[in-house]
């Protein structure tokens, strides 16, 4: 099914512009986690290359790609924010964590320059998924001042190296991504079986519980 979307989101690309598809693909491959990260901008480097852009004219699709990534982005970390107090009251008394330690713990993370620069380089680092930044951020409410600069700066560093590998075409550069896109999805998939499991492992604790005080 994802792998349906994604090429429909590539097919994109014959029909908008250069700017137009770098904008609205980081939108959307933000939004829909399972899409691999370097497709578009690799997929966006190759056209330009094919358009015969120069190299200098790479920098404005990488702007306008860091701003629709960093817009997708957003909407996934108004979603998580919005779910953490589902989240907090409804799991939270199992790990003896409260709102009022998320709260303290998100107002921590985002109050010195250390902070930006640390979110700043987890986003920038290709093997990273970033929809996991974006919910975590969310759910750990850090300020949007700090998600907002630290996920643009990071995304046009990711987005650079994969727009400049489409771009010139290097065999072991294609290589290289193609292994990160896997790690990426690999630790996607990870997380995501170590939370249903842990949801599992809670629910099935809060069941007992309840037989017991019954």
């Amino acid at each position: 099914m994802f792998l349906y979307l994604e090429e429909i989101l590539i097919s994109t690309i014959h029909t908008l512009s250069l700017e137009a598809f770098a904008f609205f693909a980081s939108f959307v491959e933000e939004v829909v986690a399972p899409i691999p990260s370097p497709t578009v901008m690799v997929v966006l480097g190759s056209f330009a290359a094919v358009q015969e852009r120069t190299l200098y004219a790479l920098v404005p699709l990488v702007l306008i790609g860091a701003c629709g990534k960093t817009l997708g982005a957003l909407v996934v970390y108004a979603i998580a924010s919005k779910s953490e107090d589902f989240v907090i009251n409804k799991f939270g008394r199992f790990f003896n964590v409260t709102q009022n330690d998320v709260d303290l713990l998100g107002s921590k993370l985002g109050n010195g320059f250390k902070d930006y620069v640390l979110l700043t380089i987890f986003r920038a680092l290709p093997f990273v998924p970033s929809v996991l930044l974006s919910v975590g951020a969310g759910l750990l409410k850090i300020p949007l001042r700090v998600f907002v600069v630290s996920t643009f700066i990071g995304t046009i560093f990711r987005d650079s190296f994969y727009l400049y590998a489409g771009y010139i075409g290097l065999e072991a550069l294609m290589i290289l991504i193609e292994q990160s896109s896997q790690v990426e999805t690999y630790i996607e998939i990870s997380v995501a079986l170590v939370v249903l499991i842990g949801i599992f492992v809670l629910y099935m604790r809060a069941r007992r519980q309840t037989g017991v005080q019954e």
